[in-house]
């Protein structure tokens, strides 16, 4: 039977921190890595990474890592938000990707579902892109908040506190994060104003 051909529009682009769990092939990356890909196929994780192997002359290797395993790891959630990761970088707690998400609206599912698989996952950017045109793309750093602002409202979001009617009050929220009402509030105050100023700069 041909395989089936779909093609669609995608603007958002999610950029992530993750240290992935063990049982990843990612974890093998390294310091000297300059370039990486990864492909599940059949259950199998299969990562190529560029390393540098001399730094003088610039010389670089390609290594190859797979492994089959029935637990997800993050490239099982990749595919099944359908869709292609390209890691960016490699740092030393873990590795950045950049991914196009089908829509804005699984941004917090894939965070969510990513953090069930792996160690340490962080929203970094999120980057609307309406056309080719820089000057219609819009960045949400969220590294411009704390790890605690981040926090409260990646939380927020994930149980429904911004849905209409809202599925969640605040106190709920702050009782989950063992804080008061109050400092909730201020928490999701100051975050909401760094993501509203960078989307409507003056």
């Amino acid at each position: 039977m041909p395989a089936q051909k779909r093609s669609e529009a995608r603007t958002t682009k999610a950029v992530l921190g993750i240290r992935p769990s063990e049982q990843c092939p990612l974890t093998t990356a390294g310091e000297d890595v300059v370039d990486a890909q990864m492909l599940l196929a059949n259950d199998v994780c299969h990562c190529e990474f560029m390393v540098d192997t001399t730094g003088a002359d610039g010389s670089i290797s390609v290594e190859h890592s797979s492994q089959n395993h029935d637990d997800s790891c993050s490239c099982h959630v990749f595919a099944e938000f359908d869709c292609v990761p390209s890691i960016v970088g490699v740092e030393p707690d873990g590795i950045v990707v950049s991914v196009y998400l089908p829509g804005h609206d699984v941004v917090w599912e894939l965070v969510t579902a990513l953090k069930e698989v792996s160690d340490r996952v962080v929203l970094r950017k999120i980057i609307e892109e309406q056309d080719t045109s820089a000057e219609r793309a819009r960045t949400i750093d969220l590294e411009s908040m704390t790890d605690k602002q981040r926090q409260a409202l990646e939380l927020a979001v994930e149980h429904g506190y911004y849905d209409q009617p809202s599925e969640v009050s605040l106190s709920e929220i702050a009782s989950d994060l063992d804080i008061s009402k109050q400092a909730l509030s201020q928490r999701l105050a100051t975050a909401e104003r760094r993501v509203f100023t960078q989307l409507f700069p003056e």
